[in-house]
């Protein structure tokens, strides 16, 4: 089932000055959010895990995409996302800032971390495509 929803990115931003991944937060609203359960039989039994996508709609979006390469080289990313492989995202609105991504865990909230992404802005229907887990 297709969800119309928001969601907040978090996406990690190597600090030139300590080395260290930090996370800068991105809520993007209006998003469409499918979540399929997917199992696969191993040598231990049944695993199942969620297998998230997420639609984001491009236009009239006031957030500006771009591609991981630029956003690693931009040094104030406000107003811009991207979906870096490794990067979280959370189901709804979070104000909150995080130092790592167990801050998420600590909280019990439903999130993930993108897997892959395609930028899909040319044609009818411009929006960019995360799937995660």
């Amino acid at each position: 089932m297709i969800v119309n929803t928001d969601i907040t990115i978090y996406n990690r931003k190597l600090d030139k000055a300590t080395r260290q991944y930090i996370y800068k937060r991105t809520v993007l609203c209006g998003v469409h959010w499918y979540t399929d359960q997917k199992v696969a039989v191993s040598d231990k039994g049944l695993d199942s895990a969620d297998s998230i996508k997420i639609r984001i709609p491009m236009a009239g979006r006031k957030e500006t995409f771009l591609e991981p390469s630029e956003y690693a080289r931009k040094e104030d990313v406000t107003g811009f996302f991207t979906a870096s492989n490794g990067d979280v995202f959370v189901k709804g609105i979070l104000e909150d800032e995080i130092a790592k991504e167990s801050d998420l865990e600590k909280k019990g909230l439903l999130f993930g971390r993108i897997l892959s992404y395609s930028d899909n802005q040319r044609g009818l229907e411009p929006h960019i495509r995360i799937g995660g887990a």
